[in-house]
């Protein structure tokens, strides 16, 4: 079945940008321990305008959180983040994360669906086609009620990361 490229650059230009509402988070270059259950985080830089998307993956950490870590390189200097946005949406059940980045994807998708199959906290992951140049979004549908999420970035190498309770 052929969806509409209209019908889909809609859907998801209105989850992405009109379900954002709530209060705004920052994602800093470090984990601070803020987690939210609804809301949005945005970091990163707008300079940043291609990465490539490596690898997404899943742990459960021994401090009661599960982390996924989405592993990027880009031809930037080291240490440069495109600005993301991670959008919780509790009535959805799902977090949205928008990339503002030319981004291309290499990764093994049977893989990380495989990883993401043991996840108490994920029950499917989407990494949708580039949206248009410059957008790239990846939806991560919850399992169950209730999940607050943490986001932030490392460099060195260059990480976006959700942490979920």
């Amino acid at each position: 079945m052929r969806i509409n490229k209209f019908i889909f650059l809609s859907l998801v230009f209105s989850a992405t940008v009109f379900a954002a509402p709530g209060p705004r988070y920052e994602a800093t270059a470090k984990k601070s321990g803020t987690y939210q259950s609804e809301g949005f985080f945005a970091g990163g830089s707008r300079e940043v305008n291609s990465v490539k998307l490596k690898d997404i993956r899943r742990a459960n950490s021994g401090e009661g959180f599960e982390r996924i870590v989405l592993d990027l390189e880009s031809g930037a200097e080291v240490g440069a983040i495109p600005y993301f946005q991670a959008q919780i949406s509790p009535n959805e059940n799902r977090i949205v994360l928008s990339i503002w980045s030319d981004v291309q994807y290499d990764f093994d998708l049977s893989k990380i669906n495989r990883t993401f199959a043991k996840s108490k906290h994920i029950k499917k992951l989407i990494p949708h086609p580039r949206v248009e140049d410059g957008l790239t979004v990846v939806e991560f549908t919850l399992a169950g009620d209730a999940h607050k999420v943490e986001a932030f970035y490392l460099t060195k190498p260059n990480r976006i990361i959700l942490d979920l309770q």
